[in-house]
């Protein structure tokens, strides 16, 4: 069950004992909140926010990703028929036929090849005309939510959204050594274990200020 905006704000408000919203205004919250979908999209945790959908192909080997993509997670198939896209190795293809992108492209794929240095694209064998539609499985950057709407990343970042925000409140307008600063230091650790940033939760610098 998806969980409301609205509920994590209240659980936010509650720990800032601001339930009116007065010190830290609602809109602010849901600011951060926005920002905290999107950084844990970006996290390790690649599989908070995840879109299974076609795309439409471009004529030869190198295909992209949607604009709001992070980063390819599988290639699934040819939407035409149904047929399997399998993930194969650059080196066995190149030895085998290594003038292989230039062959004349055809409307369905047999594999993809992917880069993780290049994590936007990926290649198809053989190359394939122009207009075919691709499924395709990506981790993406969430869209800006609302009061009344769900979040987008999954339930089980909810309590992450929460220690992301309540670092974002108890960062602003705070002096170095004010406890506010201490307790904002403290959640965004929080924040970062549970996004899988042990290391960056270990190696913790002053959290910036709102």
């Amino acid at each position: 069950m998806a969980t409301k905006v609205r509920s994590i704000l209240n659980r936010a408000a509650l720990l800032l004992n601001d339930n009116e919203f007065i010190r830290w205004e609602e809109s602010e919250l849901v600011a951060w909140l926005n920002d905290g979908q999107k950084a844990i999209a970006t996290a390790p945790a690649t599989d908070a926010y995840i879109i299974r959908g076609d795309i439409t192909t471009v004529e030869g080997s190198v295909q992209s990703l949607p604009l709001d993509a992070i980063r390819l997670i599988d290639v699934v198939k040819n939407a035409s028929d149904g047929s399997a896209i399998h993930q194969t190795d650059y080196a066995m293809v190149d030895m085998l036929a290594p003038a292989w992108r230039a062959q004349t492209p055809v409307a369905i794929a047999e594999n993809y090849f992917f880069d993780e240095r290049t994590p936007l694209e990926f290649e198809l064998f053989p190359p394939v005309t122009a207009g075919n539609l691709i499924e395709v499985v990506y981790g993406a950057q969430p869209d800006e939510v609302g009061v009344n709407d769900n979040i987008l990343v999954k339930d089980l970042y909810s309590d992450a959204l929460i220690n992301y925000i309540m670092y974002r409140a108890l960062s602003k307008d705070t002096e170095d050594a004010s406890p506010e600063l201490g307790r904002a230091t403290a959640f965004y650790r929080a924040y970062l274990l549970a996004t899988g940033q042990k290391a960056g939760a270990d190696q913790l610098v002053e959290p910036r200020r709102s």
